[in-house]
This record gives structure tokens, C-alpha cells and sequence, in this order.
């Protein structure tokens, strides 16, 4: 059997961090880019706590200090796709892929 067959697959979002700008490059947009891992201050805004973040392999950046909305949107959506899945009680287990890039 393959192993597709068996679970369901749900993906992670990706965080989005700020691209770096040279001091002689500023004030130009900077637009945003692939991060690590999300901050705690986002995990935190979009209601969970560390332990259940790392248990549904969120990937967490603790050196990262800023909250951008895009990425806390992005939790609760994620956060409410897997609530959909536990309530549903299906019968075949649900796994969570997490895509580096």
C-alpha cells in the first residue's frame, strides 16, 4: 500500500519574513521572502502555546522578534484546517507535512 493512501496531508504555511536592505538601498520596499520559522509573538497572537506549535510540527524561529499579520492570518487558518480534521474524528490519521524550501 502506498503511503498516501492511508493519511490525509496537511501542509504548513510558509512564514514570511522581510527581505534585508544595504544602508545605501533604503527606502526602497523590501518585500517579503521565505523565513525559518515563525516568532513566538506570532504563535502566541494566533492562539497557541509553544508545546502544541512544536507537537503540530510549526516550525518556530525564537530569534525573531517581529509579528507580521500575514503570518498570524495564515496560523488561523492552518490552526482551524486541523481543528476541522480532529472534529471530523476520521478514521484514517491525519499527518502534517512541513515544506522547506
Amino acid at each position: 500500500m502506498s503511503s498516501e493512501r492511508c493519511c490525509i496531508v496537511i501542509e504548513v504555511p510558509q512564514p514570511k519574513v522581510k527581505r534585508p536592505v544595504p544602508v545605501r538601498y533604503k527606502g526602497i520596499e523590501r518585500g517579503f521572502r521565505v523565513g525559518r520559522g515563525y516568532s513566538i509573538g506570532e504563535i502566541k497572537a494566533a492562539g497557541l502555546n509553544l508545546k502544541l506549535a512544536k507537537y503540530l510540527n510549526i516550525p518556530i524561529d525564537p530569534r525573531r522578534r517581529s509579528v507580521h499579520n500575514e503570518n498570524v492570518e495564515s496560523l488561523k487558518k492552518f490552526i482551524e484546517m486541523v481543528k476541522e480534521l480532529i472534529e471530523a474524528k476520521k478514521t484514517k490519521p491525519a499527518k502534517i507535512a512541513v515544506t522547506r524550501a
